[in-house]
């Protein structure tokens, strides 16, 4: 990796030219750096690095911020509970516009590199789905079959279970196409709608089932 070149910058020009230096030498390297490190790479001293970020934890949260939040769309949940129209509709809007904000080289190694080396990235991105949106959708998709879903905490448990093997299917591509470099289809948009009609339909037929299954697994613990 090159170093940054030097310039002459006011103080935000500055910050946000180290910041995304260190976006890219993050999704390069790993996680598994120091400030000093860093700070060589970038052909800064340490001392100057940490005029703007005063430790290495708070460079990872301008890192999140930056990388993860300002492609977080908050209308994404809104639209996701519009019953005015049908659920296979939100969704296939939603995972649309989701797929196109998070298929980013550096979205995806840096999310990986997280999970493996330092996980307060993947955390706390996995906790914005896991706390808003995968029960939203469970719960769009019941409403729309008719169906109360049942609650407690195996029912949580299983819904959270069914919802994030779908949605981590459109996150594989990412992983596919920037971690093991194997092509994935030009056009999603087929493949997305296609998987969203699956989706919909086994779990909306599966939906007066679910105690079954939740049954055992409270009898399993």
């Amino acid at each position: 990796m090159q170093k940054a070149v030097k310039k002459y910058l006011d103080a935000a020009d500055r910050e946000q030219q180290i910041l995304d230096f260190a976006i890219t030498y993050v999704a390069q390297r790993g996680l598994s750096f120091t400030t000093r490190e860093l700070a060589d790479a970038l052909g800064v001293s340490q001392p100057l690095l940490y005029r703007y970020f005063k430790n290495r934890d708070e460079l990872l949260r301008k890192i999140y911020d930056e990388v993860y939040l300002k492609r977080w769309d908050p209308n994404w949940n809104a639209q996701l509970s519009d019953r005015t129209i049908p659920i296979r509709t939100r969704l296939i809007r939603y995972l649309k516009a989701y797929t196109e904000a998070i298929l980013d080289e550096r979205w995806i190694r840096i999310f990986i590199a997280s999970a493996l080396e330092d996980p307060q990235i993947s955390k706390r991105y996995l906790g914005l789905l896991h706390e808003t949106t995968f029960p939203l959708i469970y719960r769009e998709i019941a409403a729309e079959a008719g169906v109360t879903p049942p609650t407690g905490e195996a029912a949580d448990e299983l819904a959270l279970e069914i919802v994030w093997g779908f949605h981590s299917s459109f996150f594989y591509f990412g992983v596919r196409k920037y971690i093991y470099r194997n092509k994935i289809p030009e056009n999603l948009d087929p493949v997305i709608e296609a998987r969203v009609d699956v989706f919909v339909t086994g779990l909306s037929e599966s939906m007066s089932r679910m105690g079954t299954y939740i049954s055992a697994m409270e009898g399993s613990k």
